[in-house]
């Protein structure tokens, strides 16, 4: 399904938004008036274009940006900067501000002229949608017939699942507790209640006190502490409280030795593993 997402917590311009926007395009059109809002969208389905506030907070743009980086098939989304519709003379007012962009096509004008109606804004926004499915298309298709050869190749770590690792009693991820569903020397697959934060999505600094980490407490009362940063995250809709698999993968320096494959319970014949 084809939709587009408006982030606006100004109901006067959201009303303007959704007016303007429902007039000239047949996609849906959801207003979010906050990030939460916005994420919880996002997490029941990929919309195709994402209209952004000029002046919004950098940080959550980047956090925007940087979580729809980890969920699979969110490629071909654009992300634009939103005018300020005047809904008085009917004319479109661009805030202070710089274009931003997650994969912006090259729209035929510019959002920022001033007197612009609002008819020619949504044709901007017709072309950027009409991108976006062209994008998702041929990114599908790449996927679909792309040689073997040419995709990454698969981890050849030891991974055990979380019924062949059963010193490992209790997993967290950040604060909250987690459900391990396999774990190798370079990573964790794991089910969790909690959206992952920015932080988890960006490299560690050793420098920072607070690291993003997943703890992995083992029955011997000890703990294991590994850093490092969030590659993937999928929206799981499978219950009525959403739920996220994250695969975590650890930095270089933790060095987590595990048993060599085999050495616990004879792995499974034909079963693949998941990728991290």
């Amino acid at each position: 399904m084809s939709w587009l997402l408006v982030v606006q917590p100004d109901s006067v311009q959201a009303d303007a938004l959704r007016e303007a926007l429902c007039a000239h395009i047949s996609q849906d059109v959801v207003v979010a008036d906050s990030l939460d809002d916005a994420l919880f969208s996002i997490d029941h389905g990929i919309p195709d274009v994402i209209l952004l506030p000029a002046l919004i907070p950098g940080a959550v743009e980047d956090y925007l940006i940087a979580y729809l980086g980890t969920i699979p098939g969110a490629g071909h989304v654009q992300i634009l900067g939103l005018p300020r519709l005047e809904r008085s003379d009917n004319s479109v007012q661009r805030r202070a501000g710089s274009l931003f962009s997650w994969r912006r096509l090259q729209g035929p004008r510019a959002f920022g002229t001033t007197g612009c109606d609002p008819g020619i804004f949504t044709q901007d926004v017709v072309t950027y949608l009409a991108g976006a499915r062209a994008l998702k298309e041929e990114i599908e298709a790449y996927s679909a017939h792309a040689p073997l050869s040419g995709r990454p190749e698969r981890r050849s770590e030891p991974r055990f699942a979380d019924y062949e690792v059963p010193w490992i009693s209790f997993v967290r991820f950040g604060s909250e507790r987690a459900t391990l569903i396999n774990v190798s020397s370079r990573g964790a697959l794991l089910r969790t209640h909690t959206r992952p934060e920015h932080h988890f999505l960006r490299r560690s600094d050793p420098t920072l006190q607070e690291r993003p980490r997943v703890t992995l407490e083992l029955r011997s009362d000890c703990k294991v502490h590994t850093v490092g940063r969030v590659i993937r995250c999928v929206p799981l809709r499978t219950s009525a409280r959403m739920q996220y698999e994250v695969a975590f993968s650890f930095d270089d320096s933790v060095g987590l030795h595990l048993p060599t494959a085999g050495a616990l319970v004879p792995a499974p014949s034909g079963a693949e593993n998941n990728d991290l």
